[in-house]
């Protein structure tokens, strides 16, 4: 199952997106959204390890392509990738959400806020898994 946009995204957000400069920076407005949403959080940043140590990732380290955030909260979970507009996901990222997705995990690219809460509602009506 490939990762999607929840129902309702544009792929062309760029006033809803355009006040962030950088991914990190959109990645940071969704993470304290989601602690506002009394969502427990943690930032994966497995590209910026790899990047950062220039080693190649073992079993049992962060995989390549795993997604940016896990958010968690009364049993539900759910992965988010954060994209800038314009921005698509890498070979390697579509793979690994993909095996995520079998596992019954939700798997979300998102552009915005108003895409993280359009994720929410799904996640919390029950409405996708995987």
């Amino acid at each position: 199952m490939r990762a999607r946009r929840p129902k309702g995204s544009s792929r062309t957000r760029a006033n809803a997106a355009s006040m962030f400069a950088s991914e990190a920076e959109l990645q940071n407005a969704i993470v304290n959204y989601l602690w506002a949403c009394d969502w427990y959080v943690i930032v994966t940043d497995a590209g910026e390890a790899a990047r950062a140590s220039r080693q190649r990732h073992r079993r049992g380290k962060m995989r390549p392509g795993v997604p940016d955030i896990t958010a968690l909260k009364n049993g539900r979970g759910m992965l988010l990738e954060v994209k800038l507009p314009g921005r698509n996901l890498t070979r390697r990222q579509e793979l690994e959400h993909r095996y995520i997705a079998e596992f019954g995990v939700p798997v979300y690219v998102v552009r915005s806020i108003e895409d993280v809460q359009r994720a929410i509602e799904e996640v919390e009506r029950g409405e996708r898994i995987g």
